[in-house]
């Protein structure tokens, strides 16, 4: 029960901030905008297989969530004894692991702080360069389990708002910043113009 509850508020809150990533990358990007919107446009119905359709959308949520991870860090504990990078770790030790870190190491990302979707297209697709360079979701046996749902439901969200609204923010100089204390929190609620289309 406990797992089930905690399942819930995490996959709330962690669409919730993917979501916000997601639209604000949008308002900042207009070109990326267009591209997603061309395609969402050219949905006559949405299903499953339908949004497999919206390349353009896998490409700009998953570097919303490079550059805010939705948790921004991990714990995890050691089952035996081991060394990391000449550190001996003890077995039953707490560790943290930090997507925030690791999306952000240049051995890894070209420009890693610029937001470029394309990193994740072929040929490049820097996320692959390590097995753990891309960590959103976690990895390995604890990835999350409703990672691709959670895609799908973000995924639906900004195709909806792409078809009826331009995303734009509210002045040229606008960022945002997000608070990390727990969960990342932008710190003035990110303010985005929506402009209808029609």
């Amino acid at each position: 029960v406990n797992h089930m509850i905690f399942r819930m508020m995490a996959a709330h809150d962690t669409s919730t901030i993917t979501t916000s990533a997601g639209l604000v990358a949008l308002a900042a990007n207009p070109e990326w905008q267009e591209r997603a919107r061309e395609q969402s446009l050219a949905l006559d119905e949405l299903s499953i297989d339908a949004l497999d359709q919206l390349t353009v959308l896998d490409l700009v949520i998953k570097e919303a969530l490079r550059l805010t991870a939705p948790v921004p860090s991990m714990v995890r504990k050691t089952v035996k004894d081991t060394e990391l990078l000449g550190h001996y770790v003890p077995a039953d030790t707490f560790v943290s692991v930090s997507p925030w870190f690791s999306h952000y190491m240049p051995e890894m990302w070209t420009n890693p702080e610029t937001f470029d979707p394309e990193r994740f297209a072929d040929p490049r697709n820097e996320d692959k360069s390590h097995r753990y360079a891309w960590v959103p979701f976690g990895g390995g046996a604890h990835k999350c389990i409703g990672m691709t749902f959670g895609q799908l439901e973000v995924k639906t969200i900004l195709h909806r708002l792409l078809r009826k609204y331009r995303l734009e923010l509210p002045n040229p100089h606008y960022t945002t910043e997000w608070d990390y204390g727990g969960m990342p929190v932008p710190k003035d609620g990110m303010h985005i113009v929506l402009r209808p289309l029609r």
